[in-house]
């Protein structure tokens, strides 16, 4: 029965805190004709960063109209491989900007003006931004067709609202769109993590990882019905969001966690900028992510963090446990629409037992402060460091070993990835053995369980220069193989006259594809690369005269190997 009254307690302490209202809940239209249904939320836990916006179902298949959202014009498209793929960007009177993205087709105005430009340009990629005459938007006017393109995994609309002074992305679902949404989040697992030497949870100076059972409002936590804490302690929670009629996993809206009836921690996700995003590094549990791909969201405020989401954080989201008493934690996870969910559980608390001089190791080799430049070298590596690269100060470890894979460099351990960083650093290795005819050819590749993957770089001064963007074990290999080309439907002498598209299938093994050409008669042709699938497609146009055409295609990688394909095909 105490145990009920104290979560009865936590549950009352927490009251309801009003979602903002001051945002148009009538101005914007949907932006597809059908039922809204979402397969990802605005702030959701990516990788790297925070998803800007929702993604709104379109049946599993590409060309669905998308409608403008309301009045307004045409501020940017953009066209690309990867990220948002094809996009547009309007701006509207009310001071906000609507973005759609991962479209396959703009509306024939635009994909003209869009087609004009890279064939002007002779590039697939690019950037427009049109007088604010030149695209004049009404409400409801068709302006593209849903796709696939960029970096979805799959057909769907990426719907986002900016304020249209900062650029920064605002969740959509504040803005009344028509949602149906009467799901509690669901809390799948809970963590303690000892925050320093003479912290201990369960007697153990480890982290501990508990399973959660429950549903609806109330979770609780499986088999532990009290646990036992000492010292300075932080918490972490493994939760997501659930919609009525799909089947998806979403972002939540606010999380919140109490210790008896103080507030110890509490996020929002009504909006963040561009430039902090990455900082969801910081926010999770990035080692466990690293290692199961599951995410916990800590409540624990690292020093270099400048997330701009916390509403509190008392402490740092550290507790210190130093009395003889039983406390009660409770977690508290919302949605946009107002759904909770709590966790509670209860901890015992034991006076901590203060640190020997033998254990208290100081600071040993490399201590790196988070917020000053760092550098490291010796005879065979030089690593720069930017101030900002840090979540927390550290002592910075390196080593080398042989290198498990055919390479002209010792293996570099540099930390290990299970450490987040926030800025790419700068990467020299010295390379051996490399004869003059290949340092062109040299780059530093990630060696992990999986394989090897490509970082780049390029010879200057007797070292390999690259910037890698993670910790990691490093080394140095030649890439002299050239792409891939192989035509799916289309070789020499073939008439082509009922074919609507060319398509080909490229690949690079190594460094990976840096550009391509097509040219047929000699003059350059747009083909539309969808790296996901490593596809490169060409539309048969007016270009493609009656009779012969020489069609030619060139692949080079980023080590400037080129692989050629050329034919002579009937139209």
């Amino acid at each position: 029965m105490k145990k009920i009254s104290i979560l009865l307690l936590a549950i009352i302490c927490f009251g309801f805190t009003p979602l903002k209202t001051d945002y148009p809940n009538s101005y914007f239209r949907s932006p597809i004709e059908n039922r809204i249904l979402l397969s990802g939320t605005f702030g959701e836990l990516r990788s790297n960063h925070f998803h800007s916006g929702i993604d709104i179902k379109t049946g599993g298949v590409p060309g669905k109209n998308i409608y403008a959202v309301a009045d307004g014009y045409i501020s940017r498209i953009n066209v690309s491989p990867t990220g948002f793929g094809k996009a547009i960007y309007i701006i509207h009177p009310n001071g906000y900007t609507s973005v759609y993205a991962h479209l396959s087709k703009f509306s024939q105005q635009v994909h003209d003006f869009v087609k004009q430009e890279q064939y002007k340009r002779e590039v697939f990629s690019l950037n427009l931004y049109p007088d604010k005459d030149q695209f004049v938007i009404k409400k409801g006017q068709i302006i593209a067709l849903s796709g696939n393109s960029g970096g979805s995994d799959g057909p769907h609309l990426h719907f986002e609202i900016r304020d249209s002074k900062t650029e920064m992305p605002i969740n959509p679902l504040l803005f009344g769109f028509d949602v149906t949404d009467f799901i509690r989040p669901k809390i799948t697992g809970f963590k303690l993590y000892p925050m320093n030497r003479s912290s201990k949870i369960n007697q153990l100076n480890e982290e501990l990882e508990l399973k959660v059972s429950g549903g609806g409002l109330l979770h609780y936590v499986k088999n532990h019905d009290t646990i036992n804490v000492s010292g300075d302690i932080g918490f972490g929670i493994q939760t997501h969001d659930l919609l009525n009629a799909t089947n998806n996993r979403n972002g939540i809206y606010t999380l919140k966690l109490m210790l008896d009836s103080v507030l110890i921690y509490k996020h929002h996700l009504e909006a963040f900028s561009f430039s902090e995003t990455k900082y969801i590094n910081s926010l999770i549990d990035y080692a466990q992510y690293i290692e199961t791909k599951q995410r916990y969201q800590r409540s624990i405020l690292d020093t270099g963090n400048k997330l701009s989401i916390y509403d509190s954080v008392y402490n740092a989201g550290i507790v210190n446990f130093f009395d003889s008493l039983y406390h009660n934690a409770t977690y508290e996870v919302k949605d946009a629409h107002g759904n909770t969910a709590v966790l509670s559980c209860v901890l015992k608390s034991s006076p901590s037992k203060s640190l020997s001089s033998k254990d208290d190791t100081s600071r040993v080799q490399n201590w790196f402060e988070h917020d000053k430049q760092n550098r490291f070298e010796n005879e065979a590596v030089k690593i720069e460091f930017r101030a900002g690269t840090f979540y927390n100060s550290f002592d910075f470890d390196y080593s080398t070993t042989d290198s498990p894979i055919e390479s002209y460099a010792k293996l570099h351990k540099i930390q290990n990835a299970r450490i987040p960083i926030h800025k790419s650093f700068i990467l020299k290795i010295k390379p051996k053995n490399l004869a003059v005819n290949l340092q062109d050819k040299a780059l530093i590749v990630e060696v992990d369980k999986d394989g090897i993957n490509a970082v780049g770089g390029n010879y200057k001064d007797g070292f390999i220069v690259s910037r890698p963007r993670n910790f990691g074990n490093f080394t140095v290999v030649v890439d002299t193989i050239k792409p891939t080309i192989k035509a799916l439907n289309i070789h020499n002498k073939k008439n082509i006259s009922a074919y609507t598209f060319i398509i080909f299938e490229v690949f690079d093994k190594l460094s990976g594809i840096s550009s391509y050409r097509a040219t047929l008669n000699d003059k350059w042709i747009l083909m539309e690369y969808d790296p996901k699938n490593n596809r490169l497609v060409y539309e048969i146009n007016k270009i493609t005269k009656k009779g012969w055409n020489n069609f030619e295609l060139e692949v080079k990688d980023a080590k400037n190997n080129i692989a050629e394909f050329k034919a002579q095909i009937e139209f």
